[in-house]
């Protein structure tokens, strides 16, 4: 079991991905409540302006001279244009000590009615624009031998449920990625952590209620509601001290302890707890899969007989 390296996050440099809102825009706060320069990326220009202006705000309030800067870039990009944009806030702020790689949204839907190119286009925006990112930064930091680097996964890609079949293999492709980076920076003292959100209160969020299938908002009301101040506070803690997964809420942390699998993990009462109790969490998540086969199958149904009656009442 690798010890626990805390991180000391006071005059460091973090890059956020996805920074200007939602848990992203909370990351970068919590980052500058802790003392850090940051600079945001995102693509839309006056969400960034908004965002960085709170932020040097917030900054300004602490009285600590430190410093906001923000970036526009499509993350989606060529490798050779988010490399150029990253050496850039380098020379801008200083090294990178800390990257988040948050940038990514989520569509919903039953499979047969999703277009295959949202498929390739969720692996580019969850997927690749953290591979992207992180071979921009990863090389420096090896060299300085200290550095942190952190993937903003999902409940989904832990869990995996109807309506997420483009979502939720992009968020697991992140566990594997960051599972992978971990044994291979070990060497050179740099930290890998993974954030899985669950529901979290934020404008995405709510545009996704919007058009979630019916079998998606029953399964996803189960697991609650969370801030995204929370969420961020919970992840930031980890960073300082190390750990890697960071789970939200009851339901969050006993899914994390079912499915760590072969994932690293730092602390030894975390290592007892995924030992002695993953029989009973499975026991529970069986029965979470049977709640959720019946909202399937009761959907389908009322579905079928609404379509019935459709066609009956136009054969009147």
């Amino acid at each position: 079991m690798p010890s626990r390296r805390e991180f000391f996050l006071h005059r460091k440099h973090a890059i956020v991905t996805g920074g200007s809102k939602g848990i992203g825009f909370a990351l970068a706060s919590e980052l500058v409540n802790k003392g850090c320069h940051v600079t945001i990326i995102a693509r839309n220009v006056n969400d960034l302006k908004n965002a960085s202006g709170k932020l040097q705000e917030l900054a300004d309030s602490r009285g600590q001279n430190q410093k906001i800067a923000w970036k526009s870039l499509d993350m989606t990009a060529p490798y050779e244009i988010i490399k150029e944009a990253f050496d850039n806030a380098a020379k801008e702020l200083g090294p990178i000590d800390i990257l988040i790689n948050n940038a990514g949204h989520s569509v919903q839907a039953p499979f047969c009615d999703l277009p295959i190119t949202d498929f390739e286009n969720q692996m580019k925006i969850n997927y690749l624009s953290a591979v992207h990112a992180t071979r921009a930064v990863v090389d420096e930091m090896k060299q300085r031998q200290t550095g942190h680097i952190s993937f903003v996964s999902s409940a989904a890609g832990q869990f995996a449920i109807f309506g997420y079949s483009a979502y939720s293999p992009t968020k697991f492709a992140l566990r594997g990625f960051a599972d992978t980076l971990h044994m291979e920076l070990l060497p050179f003292k740099v930290n890998v952590g993974v954030l899985y959100p669950p529901n979290t209160d934020t404008e995405g969020f709510k545009v996704e209620i919007e058009t979630m299938p019916e079998e998606t908002r029953l399964m996803s009301e189960s697991a609650g509601l969370f801030t995204p101040e929370y969420v961020a506070q919970q992840h930031i803690s980890d960073i300082e001290s190390g750990n890697y997964s960071t789970t939200i809420g009851l339901d969050g942390w006993m899914l994390g302890n079912l499915t760590a699998g072969a994932c690293p993990e730092k602390s030894l009462a975390r290592g007892l707890v995924q030992v002695c109790f993953a029989g009973l969490f499975r026991a529970i998540t069986l029965v979470y899969l049977g709640y959720f086969n019946g909202i399937t199958k009761k959907c389908q149904k009322r579905r079928f007989k609404l379509e019935k009656e459709k066609a009956s009442s136009k054969s009147d």
